[in-house]
């Protein structure tokens, strides 16, 4: 079945039926028209023949004569002569008349009636009168004789031979059929197969276009229609490679864009379905989906789902917050036209949870320098003005207040210099002296500083070397500010009463790291967990208590972090709340000149 629904099958089908319905046609016209011409040939006969024997009766000839005259005539032609009812003369055919069929042609009334007008009479003609007898054509006229008699001539002619001459005429036209059909079905076959090759490679290479490969082209074998149908074919598959290959470079590139977006960028649908995200935008969805404000474990928050409803019914873009735990997002929507229709909505989602700490980190870093510039510049304000009122009636209680004004000053002076030194080095303006010295000397040098500090505070203060000979480069001012202020926070963070509490200085170097370690450790109150990413962020106190003599500005460990960082080091810190904390300041050794 598959060969009738090929082009083949059915371009060999048409011509076969067409050359079958036109040779039928034609047969049977031809048919028809040869049986009309034969039959007005054999009438045409009879009635020649009927007058020429009619005339040898006239001009008197005898019986004899006729007789073999008779003989001259075909076989197929039949030839009665009557006189009287009688028959005196008569030529048979394959059909053997009897005296039956002689009595029932001279008593035909209907015939005698048209002879006896003495025309010549032409009309089919049954011997017997029964129709399952053969028909004859039969011609009849009456002659007069020379003594006077009317003799009746009837010549007749079967039917058999005209249908003989029809059925070798359909014969011949049946086989002339047959070999047409046959040598038009090969050529219409082999035409198709011609025709139709073409079209069979293109639907090959139609499908390997639909499978996305474009490569692959229709051979031009002919320059006809068929043959430009290829070459736009061609054309048209290398253009799709073209604009599919653009195409995937767009979305390739769109994709990279994507994906490299610090924002999210979710695309909903108008039913508030995702079609897109990337991973920003998941890992939101994610930290939502699994919040505990998120108690239904709905997809989106329901801030947003506001807004995507607003936007579909203001048709005007939307920006919100989104706040759950310690997030802070901000949602702008924007929508995506298809003409006049809405086809979807795109959401940038930016987090500012960092930006929102920071402006906090800066609020309470003015709350600090506030505070702390407050106490001493009230304290120069009510000393200077008990000086100026006489209070201090004696030269000791005037140097008192002299000398509490002068340690005030000092006071607001380093918190000054703390805030100018950061500013410089976030700035890159910092230049460092670098000089090489024994480390040993130098730590033991900045921890024996701090040994009154540390009895004062119930702190052990400890100092262990483990390479006693190392010589490092540095600048001596900026790392004993590095040790000072970590020592310092050591010793201020583990001091307190009932409590023996231990600082140590360790110093190690690892040369198959190729790192120079010095660490602080303490025993201390330890850090939260929470606040250890952000502990040497500009402005940032891990205490939030204000309390006087155990906060600074939030500035120190920034400037410790900016020192570290500018030898080319890092520092680090591991603690545990109520345990103790570590800070480590590594060094690369091979970068010590």
């Amino acid at each position: 079945m598959r060969f009738w629904h090929s082009i083949v099958g059915k371009i060999w089908g048409t011509i076969i039926l067409l050359l079958t319905g036109v040779l039928v046609a034609t047969g049977f016209f031809i048919a028809i028209v040869y049986e009309d011409k034969n039959t007005e040939q054999i009438t045409g006969g009879i009635e020649a023949t009927t007058e020429h024997i009619g005339n040898l009766i006239e001009e008197g000839t005898d019986t004899e004569t006729l007789s073999s005259a008779f003989q001259l005539l075909d076989k197929s032609t039949g030839v009665i002569v009557e006189q009287k009812g009688k028959v005196v003369a008569s030529k048979q055919t394959s059909m053997h008349l009897g005296t039956e069929a002689y009595t029932h042609l001279f008593e035909d009334k209907k015939m005698n009636d048209h002879l006896s007008e003495g025309k010549f009479i032409l009309e089919q003609y049954n011997f017997y009168g029964e129709s399952n007898d053969e028909a004859v054509h039969m011609g009849a006229q009456r002659f007069k004789t020379l003594d006077g008699n009317i003799n009746t001539v009837y010549v007749y002619r079967s039917y058999e031979d005209i249908l003989k001459l029809t059925g070798q005429v359909t014969k011949t036209l049946l086989i002339s059929g047959i070999m047409a059909i046959l040598v038009t079905s090969v050529l219409s076959f082999i035409l198709s197969s011609r025709m139709a090759y073409p079209l069979r490679e293109m639907k090959k290479i139609a499908i390997a276009v639909s499978k996305g490969n474009f490569d692959n082209r229709v051979p031009t074998y002919t320059h006809d229609e068929i043959g430009d149908l290829g070459i736009a074919f061609n054309k048209m598959a290398q253009q799709l490679k073209y604009n599919i290959s653009a195409l995937r470079q767009e979305k390739e590139q769109l994709s990279n864009i994507l994906v490299g977006m610090a924002d999210g960028v979710i695309k909903f649908n108008i039913d508030k379905t995702i079609i897109l995200s990337n991973p920003p935008a998941e890992q939101f969805l994610h930290d939502w989906f699994f919040s505990t404000e998120n108690e239904d474990k709905v997809l989106i928050p329901p801030n947003l789902d506001l807004m995507l409803t607003n936007i579909l019914e203001t048709r005007e873009e939307q920006v919100g917050e989104i706040v759950f735990g310690d997030q802070t997002y901000v949602a702008i929507l924007t929508l995506l036209y298809n003409g006049d229709d809405i086809r979807s909505i795109v959401t940038v989602i930016r987090d500012m949870t960092e930006e929102k700490r920071l402006e906090k980190m800066k609020s309470d870093f003015v709350n600090n320098v506030s505070h702390e510039l407050r106490t001493p510049i009230s304290m120069l304000q009510g000393y200077s003005e008990a000086i100026i009122d006489g209070v201090a009636q004696t030269d000791e209680e005037v140097r008192e207040f002299a000398q509490i004004i002068y340690d005030e000053s000092l006071r607001i002076g380093r918190l000054v210099n703390d805030m100018l030194d950061l500013a410089r080095m976030e700035a890159g303006f910092e230049q460092l002296d670098k000089q090489r010295l024994p480390v040993a000397p130098f730590l033991d040098k900045v921890v024996s500083n701090f040994e009154v500090l540390a009895k004062d505070n119930n702190v052990k203060l400890q100092l262990v070397v483990d390479d006693p000979d190392l010589e490092y480069t540095f600048d001596p001012d900026r790392m004993e500010q590095v040790l000072v202020n970590l020592i310092m926070n050591a010793i201020r963070h583990t001091g307190r009463e009932d409590y023996e509490g231990i600082v140590e200085v360790h110093e190690t170097a690892d040369f198959h790291s190729d790192e120079l370690v010095i660490k602080i450790i303490d025993n201390g109150s330890g850090i939260p967990e929470a606040d250890i990413p952000f502990l040497f962020e500009r402005f940032y106190k891990a205490d939030k208590a204000r309390t006087r003599g155990k906060t600074g500005t939030g500035i120190g460990l920034s400037i410790v972090k900016n020192i570290v960082e500018a030898h080319n080091g890092k520092i680090t810190v591991e603690s545990h709340l109520g345990i103790g904390s570590t800070f480590i300041v590594t060094l690369p050794l091979s970068t010590d000149i």
